[in-house]
């Protein structure tokens, strides 16, 4: 097992991305001081080092040829890769604030990014691709190809801390991430489960020594199946472990704060001579002010049209509850 081989299109691209990182890592040193986490630099860096792994070694040679030792080089183009760049944060390094044009906003948003990673998953392993990536090697490149963008855009704003376009709540994400698990499980339970290889072409370039077809392919399916819920897993955890350090208005969500926010101020303006004491609407000249300030928690006027609100449902309920 260290047969390797050659893929120079990849060595250029991978060199022209340690090479344009670590300049921009250097430049902001130059312009804001040093102050770049040396764990994002490490984990650009071994993301490349195992992408490099990943078509070089031989899990690339006998990946062809078996179709579980094909499903471990699918597993790290598609999770591991990714989610290691994501975590080394290019666009934050590069950027001073993400990407918030339409197409950005479009090639990320989550629910596509979702389906876009299922649908790489099924069709890369429950159709014909199988058969056609064992017989043309252009398969094979395209199917590398969308493995890496289909992961890399499922998980950019759902893991690490890089800048998105998406600001999406941690609950929302974990709810994402187990979608996905859901994917993986999918497909690894079905290629367990198929009595019919997917890919009979691959026997002739079996080595003596492997498993059967269908072996072969049940024992990828366990991998998928396993594995991938694994790493799905563990990434599940580390978005608990964000949440639960985060602060309280980060764990109640960007969207759900400024909604908390909004139903405040509206409360206050609507009901600042309704609720006021004794139905006297003199009151109500805190219609003009509430909501004025910045932050709806320091408006005066918001907290006491709100406690008013309170002091009227309380008048307007029945005698004999409570204390």
């Amino acid at each position: 097992m260290t047969t390797w081989t050659s893929a120079p299109i990849v060595d250029v691209l991978a060199a022209l991305a340690v090479a344009g990182y670590l300049i921009a890592v250097l430049r902001r040193a130059q312009t804001t001081g040093p102050g770049w986490p040396l764990r994002a630099t490490a984990c650009w860096l071994a993301g490349v080092l195992v992408l490099l792994v990943s078509v070089h070694s031989s899990i690339e040679v006998y990946g062809h040829a078996l179709l579980w030792v094909h499903m471990i080089q699918h597993l790290l183009l598609i999770m591991a890769v990714p989610v290691l760049l994501i975590w080394g944060q290019p666009i934050r390094l590069g950027w001073r604030r993400p990407p918030g044009g339409r197409l950005a906003r479009w090639l990320t948003f989550p629910v596509l990014t979702l389906g876009l990673y299922t649908g790489v998953l099924v069709i890369t392993h429950l159709t014909s691709f199988p058969e056609l990536m064992a017989t043309q090697p252009w398969a094979h490149h395209i199917e590398q190809a969308l493995y890496l963008v289909s992961g890399y855009l499922l998980f950019l704003p759902l893991v690490g801390a890089e800048a998105s376009p998406w600001p999406i709540p941690h609950i929302v994400r974990f709810a994402l991430l187990g979608l996905a698990m859901g994917a993986d499980t999918l497909v690894g339970v079905a290629l367990m489960l198929t009595g019919q290889p997917l890919a009979p072409s691959t026997v002739l370039m079996r080595p003596g020594w492997g498993p059967s077809l269908l072996e072969d392919q049940n024992w990828s399916g366990a991998i998928m199946w396993v594995a991938g819920d694994v790493l799905m897993l563990l990434l599940m955890l580390a978005v608990v472990a964000q949440w639960s350090a985060s602060g309280p208005r980060a764990r109640l969500g960007d969207w759900l704060e400024s909604a908390r926010r909004q139903s405040l101020a509206g409360i206050g303006s609507a009901s600042g001579g309704d609720y006021g004491s004794g139905g006297d609407h003199g009151s109500g000249g805190d219609h003009g002010t509430v909501g004025a300030s910045p932050d709806v928690d320091d408006d005066e006027a918001a907290r006491q049209a709100y406690n008013r609100m309170l002091a009227a449902l309380h008048r307007r309920s029945p005698p004999g509850r409570g204390g």
